[in-house]
């Protein structure tokens, strides 16, 4: 978290450090599922616990906000979509959105969450946004949402996912995804990820601010700033360093990019 503030952040992430990987936690403390088959995670050397379905999931007990300051914090789970596909499809989206992303998304609002984050490697991969759109009808409005879509090109979902119900922003990965693919006048908030989680290359502050300075030109729904994904791939030192650089293009751009 000091990276985060030293970088001039607005919102604050545990990193999710006691998190094995996307899915399990949730599925530890939910009803009817089962974290078991070891499982590449998209074509990375990490690894990911599928889940098993055997019953009707439903959340048994949330998991606990992080000791973040209230109203600054942010907190990422998967997407409808992207749980269902960690379970192989043997549970639907909308369930899983209803019964088990729901109430969890509740408590993090009751416990001061500024914005939630829905985790989705799959979509932009697979395919699927005619379920993922209409699984999203399943969760609440208590606090503003996010689709991220890492490490994948979003080009192929990006106009099913204009009028996605719920969703304040999406989130791009521009090493995936080209700048042109984005529609002019897009009506979500792009939250673009222009720091590059998979490799330890640092980015260039001013760089960034341009790239995201065009955006904007483009986008009057709004742009912020992101990672394209999780920095779990990359050393520690290297992670603070790509934090605070895009601290720093953030700032740029608030300020006016340099020529």
């Amino acid at each position: 978290m000091d990276a985060q503030e030293e970088a001039g952040l607005d919102l604050l992430s545990d990193g999710l450090l006691d998190w094995q990987d996307l899915f399990r936690p949730l599925a530890e403390r939910s009803d009817g599922l089962t974290a078991r088959p070891l499982t590449r995670f998209l074509d990375t050397n990490t690894f990911y616990r599928a889940l098993l379905v055997d019953g009707e999931p439903r959340l048994r007990e949330p998991i606990p906000a992080p000791g973040l300051p209230e109203g600054r914090w942010v907190a990422t789970v998967p997407a409808p979509f992207a749980l269902s596909q960690a379970a192989r499809g043997e549970a639907s989206a909308a369930a899983l959105a209803a019964n088990v992303l729901a109430p969890q998304i509740e408590a993090y609002a009751e416990a001061g969450c500024a914005l939630v984050v829905l985790s989705d490697p799959f979509l932009a991969r697979e395919g699927g946004a005619v379920e993922a759109v209409a699984s999203l009808r399943e969760l609440p409005r208590t606090v503003p949402l996010v689709l991220q879509l890492p490490f994948g090109d979003a080009a192929r979902v990006l106009d099913a996912l204009a009028d996605a119900p719920g969703i304040a922003a999406v989130g791009i990965d521009f090493y995936a995804t080209s700048a042109d693919a984005v529609p002019d006048d897009y009506p979500k908030e792009i939250v673009a990820g222009v720091v590059d989680a998979r490799s330890s290359a640092l980015e260039s502050p001013e760089e960034l601010a341009r790239f995201a300075e065009s955006l904007v030109q483009r986008n009057s729904a709004g742009v912020s700033l992101s990672m394209n994904g999780d920095l779990q791939f990359v050393p520690e030192p290297v992670a603070r360093e790509k934090i605070l650089r895009l601290g720093r293009a953030r700032a740029l751009l608030a300020e006016g990019v340099p020529a």
